[in-house]
């Protein structure tokens, strides 16, 4: 079997999006005839919270190369946190050593963090071997707004996007979206594989679950995952959705693990709309994140649980196949031309309400956005979950996205050997 090297800064313990990618693949790349080799600090350089759970539900279908990084506790202290960054020059001798000593096929760049795509040119040029990006999330993003770290952080990605992706073998990505814009950058790419792959699903993760649910109270409705830049004006307007709805309706909404920052970094997110809005007494906020098993837990508990959308067509939503697995209720807020409204409108669930952005703050959005909600905790109409059997949620499984990427870099190898 061809061996696969992933380059992979977020890996099991960790239950980052990036991780959550990996391990999926991982677990059935074997399936594939492939041999997955996993280059990743420990994760003491990590600093998120470990979830011991992720490591029993990866597998051990893989070989995994620890490599050192930098210790955050004193980098940061020069204002450098980027875990890409951090492991980078351990990263490249890494690679390179053991691209000399196994020969793979191919090395693959799940990112973020982002900056260690730069190696991969020189990697190739020195190896021979091939590589491909994932890009979980887009590195050239808007700059509206953005100053200091970052509005050099995407000065750089602008520079040396173009230098990476035009000698990559292959690119892939959780939307179509983020593929759409690479290529409007960079039209050179039409000449090799771009393509999308959602986040996929491994339906057995629910199994282990004992969801914590509170008897009795208001409705109890969550939100698990981070806030972004791009999202406060989506969640502004649901909060004055939910405003409406808590008149009619008492609920309880709960936000948890809504910072990106790592532990000790921790900052509220949503503190000020929630003020703005007069919403304290029944939506909270928990910044910090939690492991993906708690996670589970708490969204499995609850008695509906939330997507959100942000301002951009490309945003996929790393929760979305699990919420549709999951048999459970959830709503979507989220833009009308992204990848979870036409999934979710492809499966004819119903508890959906899309937006453009231009509507977003509308006394008329907002009205629609509570009228829809009030249907859906009401219980007055039967839930109908999305079968895990139905076709269109058929194609997202953990089995069905590694396939697509094993079938992408084989035929990019059999291309290589043409020329």
């Amino acid at each position: 079997m061809p061996t696969l090297f992933i380059a992979a800064p977020f890996f099991p313990p960790s239950s980052m999006p990036p991780s959550q990618r990996v391990r999926l693949l991982v677990r059935h790349l074997h399936e594939v005839d492939w041999q997955p080799v996993i280059f990743t600090p420990d994760h003491r350089y990590r600093e998120e919270v470990p979830d011991p759970w992720m490591l029993e539900i990866t597998g051990d279908q893989f070989e995994e190369i620890k490599i050192g990084c930098f210790d955050q506790r004193t980098t940061r202290k020069f204002g450098v946190g980027d875990l890409g960054l951090r492991i980078f020059p351990f990263l490249f001798f890494a690679l390179w050593k053991n691209t000399r000593r196994k020969k793979p096929a191919f090395i693959l760049y799940p990112v973020p963090p982002w900056y260690m795509m730069v190696m991969a040119p020189f990697l190739k040029w020195m190896t021979g071997v091939p590589y491909a990006i994932d890009f979980i999330d887009p590195w050239v993003q808007k700059t509206e707004g953005q100053k200091g770290k970052a509005k050099l952080s995407q000065w750089i990605a602008r520079r040396l996007e173009g230098f990476v992706v035009k000698r990559s073998s292959a690119v892939f990505a959780v939307s179509q979206g983020i593929l759409n814009d690479l290529l409007q950058r960079h039209p050179s790419l039409q000449a090799i594989p771009l393509v999308s792959v959602p986040y996929g699903v491994e339906a057995s993760d629910f199994l282990a679950i004992k969801p914590k649910k509170t008897e009795g109270g208001p409705v109890m409705i969550r939100y698990t995952g981070a806030i972004s830049v791009a999202m406060l004006v989506v969640a502004d307007t649901l909060f004055k959705a939910l405003k409406i709805v808590n008149e009619s309706k008492p609920v309880q909404v709960i936000f948890t693990g809504t910072s990106y920052a790592g532990t000790g970094q921790v900052r509220p997110v949503l503190a000020e709309l929630i003020r703005d809005n007069d919403v304290a007494s029944f939506i909270t906020e928990k910044p910090s994140r939690v492991g993906y098993k708690e996670a589970l837990e708490l969204s499995m508990g609850a008695d509906m649980q939330l997507i959100i959308g942000d301002t951009t067509p490309y945003y996929a939503a790393s929760k979305l196949m699990g919420l549709a697995a999951s048999g459970r209720p959830f709503f979507a807020f989220i833009h009308k031309e992204s990848f979870p409204a036409t999934f979710l409108h492809e499966c004819k669930y119903e508890y959906v309400t899309v937006f453009e952005n231009e509507e977003l703050g509308k006394e008329m959005k907002i009205k629609e956005l509570a009228d829809a909600i009030l249907y859906a905790i009401s219980g007055k109409e039967p839930f109908h979950r999305i079968d895990i059997n139905n076709p269109v949620l058929a194609q997202y499984t953990a089995a069905a996205m590694t396939k697509t990427f094993s079938d992408t870099l084989k035929k990019a190898i059999h291309g290589q050997e043409a020329l």
